[in-house]
């Protein structure tokens, strides 16, 4: 892996693909470091508007480009560019979008004639304008050179000196896009200026570092979605259809934005507060239209809970909780999900999840049931910060969940924890443990049930098993933090991808775990730059260059410019203070 000022390099030849997915309010595409695109999607419209390929193809000069020119390829931000040697020196194709336009922005330059070929198999039955506007049934094209469009070849020719300026959108507005296209030097220079913006924590020291910060930085920023009045950040690229925002997902996406864009935060919870049902359950994940994505989820209240709290120990606006939705303030609604969820606590004082498919929490392709430690944990936090949000309203109710969180708390140390083994089991039922390592459990430390020497044995043996340079066993060699070991054994245990050895929940690295690990390493004095840098280096070098949701060497990688992968950005930011967490 290369990197340079926070850029991320990929240098090889022409043809050579270096996809890299960027993103912004209402639009995902993936660019494909030829200066194409191999994927364009619309927020909340189905599936890929590009039905195969748009790709940019340049002669110079009149002499055609070899596939086997040298290049490199420059990626940051919402930008790709592609940089050919030429023999009168160079040819840039940068690739862009604006943070709000539908469209994709080109700019080529080079020293001399270009004739330009634009390949459009997904745009359909144009007419041509004015020879340097086109208009189709289902795209717009905008030229700084005057050009000519073939239905036949779905193909537009133009020829120009020394650079030629695109927008292309799949879209019907016209006017939207006109005064996209008249305003190209506007969106380039605001593209540039927020990723020269964006201020870097001092705990960032190396190129590599920086370029790692941004890349996570940007995931969170370009995962903002904006439809109507919801205002949330999809899960990811590949959510967009339906356009739903997760509880969960989005805690882990928003943790990088408290410092610099809190009212982004803000609107999440408003806008995840208006997918919260009767009765206070909480789904998975809210979509577009406020209904449910997969109702009453075990984790999903508790992240609502400590994400308002986050927001508020962040900014000091109380005001949030006296906002109404439906009727109820968010103060309420804090109440009703806490409510809901502690219906499934059993004399013990801890959840506990009924049935023997029960997957309805993060790792929602494992038969998790009985008491999970990661459950248990996050709605420990939950009731801390709950009684901390009820202090000035309500006192009684305030010491409720206070005393609950310290019985939660003790229940933990008593079920969970296997002295033997030296960490908090995965999960037990009445008649079954499952005694492999979770990293998830982690959040017994972030959040203060592991204590002293109880947590140095958890940290011990995280580090002896789950980081795999450590864990030969697991024959992978050095691919980061693993989410679990070991594996689950027996099939029926999990489902789908997860039914694999080091696939999905079943071992493979999880990017947003590995980053609330690596910031637990830090709050008890340990290395926790290897971990991060490990996780970035394996993606870059593999050519994933946003990250990723999960990965291993023996599967298929997890979608691209994942929300909650931004948790790597938040270690950075919050390294050299107290715990985010108290």
């Amino acid at each position: 892996m290369v990197t340079q000022d926070g850029k991320i390099l990929f240098q090889g030849k022409y043809h050579e693909i270096a996809r890299y997915d960027i993103s912004n309010e209402v639009i995902g595409v993936v660019a494909d470091g030829c200066g194409g695109l191999s994927s364009y999607r619309v927020a909340g419209s189905a599936g890929d508007r590009i039905l195969s390929f748009l790709s940019l193809d340049i002669a110079l000069n009149g002499e055609r480009l070899s596939p086997y020119l040298p290049k490199c390829v420059e990626m940051i931000g919402r930008t790709q560019k592609v940089l050919l040697d030429v023999p009168n020196g160079t040819l840039s194709i940068l690739t862009f979008l604006s943070k709000e336009s539908n469209g994709v922005f080109f700019l080529i330059e080079g020293k001399g004639v270009i004739d330009l070929s634009l390949n459009c198999r997904g745009a359909k039955s144009a007419t041509i304008r004015d020879c340097a506007y086109v208009k189709g049934d289902n795209f717009l094209l905008s030229s700084s050179a005057q050009g000519e469009w073939t239905a036949e070849n779905d193909c537009f020719y133009a020829s120009a000196q020394d650079g030629i300026r695109l927008f292309f959108s799949f879209s019907e507005d016209e006017a939207a896009h006109r005064t996209a296209f008249a305003a190209f030097d506007r969106h380039l220079e605001e593209t540039l200026a927020e990723i020269r913006e964006i201020p870097l924590p001092s705990s960032v020291t190396t190129a590599e570092e920086k370029a790692m910060y941004l890349s996570a930085y940007f995931t969170a920023l370009e995962n903002h979605k904006t439809r109507g009045e919801f205002r949330a950040f999809a899960a990811g690229v590949n959510y967009l259809d339906p356009l739903r925002t997760y509880f969960r997902d989005s805690y882990f996406t928003v943790l990088p934005m408290y410092r610099e864009h809190p009212e982004l935060v803000r609107d999440e919870i408003l806008t995840l507060a208006r997918g919260i049902g009767e009765g206070g359950v909480c789904p998975s994940a809210v979509k577009s239209d406020f209904t449910s994505f997969w109702g009453d989820h075990y984790d999903s209240p508790s992240f609502f809970v400590a994400e308002i709290y986050d927001y508020i120990s962040a900014t000091g606006d109380r005001s949030i909780l006296r906002e109404k939705i439906g009727g109820k303030s968010i103060l309420t609604l804090v109440a009703e999900v806490l409510a809901r969820l502690s219906s499934r606590a059993d004399d013990s004082g801890l959840l506990y999840k009924e049935g023997d498919y029960n997957k309805r929490d993060w790792a929602d392709e494992v038969n998790r049931n009985g008491y999970v430690t990661y459950v248990e944990a996050l709605y420990y936090r939950a009731l801390v910060v709950a009684s901390r949000l009820f202090r000035e309203e309500d006192t009684t109710l305030a010491a409720e969940y206070a005393a609950r969180a310290a019985r939660v708390k003790d229940a933990i140390n008593r079920t969970l924890f296997d002295e033997k083994k030296g960490y908090y089991v995965n999960y037990k039922t009445h008649d079954f443990t499952e005694d492999n390592l979770s990293v998830d459990t982690v959040f017994t430390l972030l959040f203060g049930i592991a204590e002293g020497e109880r947590a140095e044995r958890v940290l011990d043996n995280m580090e002896r098993l789950l980081e795999s340079g450590n864990n030969a066993a697991q024959g992978g060699g050095d691919f980061g933090v693993m989410c679990v070991y070991p594996p689950y054994g027996v099939p029926k245990a999990a489902c789908h991808k997860s039914a694999r050895l080091y696939d999905y929940h079943n071992g493979a690295n999880w990017c947003y775990l590995t980053a609330m690990y690596a910031y637990a390493k830090h709050l008890f004095g340990r290395d926790w730059r290897t971990p991060l840098l490990t996780t970035f280096c394996y993606m870059t070098s593999h050519g994933h260059y946003t990250p990723v949701e999960y990965f291993s060497p023996c599967c298929p990688t997890g979608s691209a410019l994942q929300g909650w992968s931004a948790a790597i950005a938040f270690v950075w930011q919050f390294i050299d203070k107290e715990n985010f967490f108290q």
